[in-house]
């Protein structure tokens, strides 16, 4: 088993620390795990986020949590990951980017420079808001339809980007419990249609369980629609602390079974290939 989406940000960029992801990995019985930080983390990538530090625009929480980061150096972080492979560890070489509409041909430029086995797209802000930082910023000045609409039009549109291999935690912006008045099918069908053309994957995180929602990413109605669609599934714990490598990845292989898959994929050099699910119970 896997646990493609983790983060280091909360430690040092050491081998010490990242060594404490792969030994609780071990510990959960999986044999293989891939690291994906934040582009926000580095400062190559600060030029991604410049629409967000506008003095006229935006939220000041945001420029207040922007202005902490930028602060590592991607060459340090890929170096890291290469060593750690040829020192044994299985790790697989990640990159969580941010997603912004306004900045699209900016990323592209920016992941041909570095090489990867995967990259994952995720869509955390929606215009200037960055609705997942936390439940009381923002959500008061949104109406909750509205916000749903507009974070999958968003997602849209990075799907149809190509620059991704992996959607990440797809309904995410359920994060703090905000629930829609009615199905959103007319929004996330062409999400996944989206996915399925450009050949991406999605993730089964189990994140959710450890956020004020406590449910899995995506819920298990949509995944059921992406297996309908044919669309191909990793798993994911989005851990930012070794504790929580891993983390429940057997209800993530339940639920996979439940949705009528049968494998999952692995991918390097951002080339993907299937692996059995493993039997449960």
């Amino acid at each position: 088993m896997i646990d493609y989406h983790m983060h280091l940000e909360n430690g040092p960029l050491t081998m010490d620390y990242l060594q404490q992801f792969w030994q609780q990995a071990k510990r959960r019985g999986l044999s293989e795990i891939g690291v994906t930080e934040h582009t926000h983390k580095f400062s190559q990538f600060r030029c991604t986020f410049d629409h967000l530090f506008q003095p006229d625009v935006g939220y000041r929480y945001m420029k207040d949590w922007l202005s902490n980061d930028f602060q590592q150096d991607i060459e340090e972080y890929l170096a890291l990951l290469h060593k750690a492979r040829q020192g044994g560890v299985p790790v697989k070489v990640g990159i969580e980017v941010d997603y912004f509409p306004e900045q699209q041909s900016v990323i592209a430029s920016l992941l041909d420079q570095y090489s990867f086995d995967f990259v994952l797209g995720s869509v955390h802000v929606i215009g200037q808001w960055g609705f997942d930082l936390s439940p009381e910023w923002g959500w008061e000045d949104h109406d909750v339809d509205t916000a749903y609409k507009l974070y999958y039009e968003t997602l849209l549109k990075a799907a149809q980007s190509g620059l991704f291999d992996i959607m990440s935690h797809l309904d995410v912006i359920k994060v703090f419990g905000h629930r829609p008045s009615g199905p959103m099918d007319k929004y996330v069908i062409p999400v996944l249609e989206a996915i399925r053309d450009q050949g991406m994957a999605i993730e089964i995180s189990t994140a959710g369980l450890r956020k004020p929602v406590g449910e899995m990413y995506p819920e298990e109605r949509i995944l059921g629609q992406a297996r309908s669609y044919h669309i191909p599934i990793t798993f994911s714990s989005d851990a930012h602390a070794p504790e929580d490598v891993g983390y429940r990845w057997e209800d993530a292989v339940l639920m996979a079974w439940r949705c009528g898959y049968r494998e999952y994929r692995v991918f390097q050099d951002r080339k993907s290939w299937a692996e059995k699910l493993p039997k449960m119970g």
